[in-house]
């Protein structure tokens, strides 16, 4: 890993995104999950991807937040067709949004969810590419989860895992009937897995008790490296389903994720922060891009804004990708066989 490679996922090549707005296909007849899609860049990617003709169902706890966030997306392209009906005559094909109540950090909340999704989209449905966006920064003094669990890890990792679990069986559904590597689960990264996690990804200590790590900073990065380790693990495992699961780094932006941040320390990265589109059209890369494959997913390829492949990774962490037998360190693994028990212990 070299400076270089931290400095270009800070200041990327401007105008750099293969995938945008611009030259995103019709996406009619599609489905689609975002978590989280109220605001930042779950909002953006909920909004593009309605503007392409898709069905977009926003998972998130605030039904009025959501409510509102459907009304800005449906204006803004009633204010577009406006100006394009005046000059061209054009009026675009929009898609659906719906609002699903869902508390990622809550098991019973996310079954709810997933039911009620289910319930929607009927025996007949589909469910094409699951956007694992919603995610907390680093957050000083903050509860446990409803099942007892560390929060950061509750929020962006444990809590995804256990939506996805519920998942897969529409995700297989939809693959079978879907061109080769087209149905994906796009897991959130950060960049903070090169600069802040420890020797391979994830503590041992932390998994045998989760008290034993209390660093937010580390906590954050941590349960960032894990999405990218379930996303590995799952692909790795479930490959015979057809679901491609790819992890990366959306990028930094200026969304409420820093809420928890002091104030100061807010306006000391303002400059560095984006505007949060640029992170929705990385998300547009790893969801449609052809260069992203089964292939890729199950040798643990990692992505990064605004739609690149990352040119290597630390080699701990790349090790912790392979098991033991493989000359790694097993530690995705252990991971994922974690996260299975914490699922199983809720339903026993």
């Amino acid at each position: 890993m070299s400076l270089s490679t931290i400095w270009t996922q800070f200041f990327p090549p401007r105008n750099g995104a293969p995938l945008t707005e611009a030259n995103l296909s019709s996406q009619a007849g599609k489905v689609f999950i975002v978590t989280g899609g109220s605001s930042g860049l779950g909002y953006e990617l909920s909004r593009l991807l309605y503007g392409a003709g898709g069905k977009v169902y926003i998972l998130s706890r605030s039904k009025e937040h959501t409510d509102d966030a459907i009304s800005r997306i449906k204006a803004h392209y009633d204010e577009r067709d406006s100006r394009n009906a005046e000059v061209e005559g054009v009026v675009s094909k929009r898609g659906h949004c719906e609002f699903i109540h869902m508390d990622i950090t809550d098991f019973s909340s996310t079954e709810l969810a997933v039911q009620e999704f289910l319930n929607r989209e009927g025996p007949d449905g589909r469910l094409d590419i699951l956007f694992n966006n919603v995610g907390t920064g680093a957050r000083k003094n903050a509860p446990p989860t409803p099942q007892g669990d560390e929060y950061h890890f509750g929020t962006n990792s444990i809590g995804p895992y256990f939506l996805t679990q519920m998942l897969i069986p529409f995700l297989s559904k939809t693959a079978a009937k879907s061109p080769k590597d087209s149905v994906r689960v796009v897991w959130s990264a950060s960049v903070f897995i090169e600069i802040l996690s420890p020797q391979s990804g994830i503590r041992k200590e932390f998994l045998q008790d989760t008290r034993s790590v209390t660093d937010i900073n580390e906590l954050y990065a941590t349960s960032k490296t894990a999405s990218w380790f379930l996303a590995s693990e799952f692909a790795r495992r479930a490959s015979d389903t057809g679901v491609v699961h790819i992890a990366g780094n959306p990028g930094n932006y200026a969304t409420n994720i820093y809420r928890h941040l002091p104030r100061l320390l807010f306006y000391v990265l303002w400059p560095i922060l984006r505007d949060p589109v640029h992170g929705a059209e990385t998300y547009l890369w790893m969801a449609f891009s052809e260069s992203v494959t089964m292939d890729e997913a199950v040798s643990g390829r990692y992505a990064m804004c605004d739609g690149r492949w990352h040119p290597g990774q630390r080699k701990d962490i790349v090790l912790a990708l392979r098991s033991v037998e493989e000359g790694g360190s097993g530690r995705a693994r252990e991971y994922f066989d974690w996260c299975e028990a914490k699922v199983k212990q809720f339903k026993s």
